[in-house]
């Protein structure tokens, strides 16, 4: 008998059917349509529906987000990475004893390269 009272408790597709059927587009405007009876049973299903629905669109959102961060720090990263190449690069050229000679003449300091190996001093 609780099977026959289960059954009974949902409506037949011709029923839902027949609902549907007898509005019109004004009555879907209007609001009418939303108050019906079989609508009105669905309502919890469709919130939670409409609420899966901004959880997506909020996802979506973030890793957009996420996304265009992670394009802009690769990009950072690359343009850091070939700062301290060109750095690096400089800095060797600076260090070079030719470089290094030419720069004390310039400055007038005096000194000069070494035409003789500098020998050890053994002191007893």
């Amino acid at each position: 008998m609780s099977k026959n009272k289960n059954i009974n408790d949902f409506d037949s597709g011709k029923e839902a059917i027949q609902d549907i059927k007898g509005y019109t587009f004004k009555d879907f405007i209007n609001g009418q349509y939303f108050s019906s009876g079989s609508l009105t049973k669905h309502w919890p299903y469709l919130l939670f529906l409409v609420l899966l629905a901004f959880i997506y669109i909020n996802n979506h959102y973030s890793v957009e987000k996420l996304l265009k961060e992670q394009v802009a720090l690769t990009a950072e990263t690359q343009d850091l990475k070939y700062e301290a190449i060109t750095t690096s690069s400089d800095l060797m050229q600076m260090s070079r004893q030719s470089e290094v000679v030419r720069r004390v003449q310039e400055a007038g300091l005096g000194l000069e390269v070494l035409k003789t190996p500098p020998r050890v001093l053994k002191v007893d």
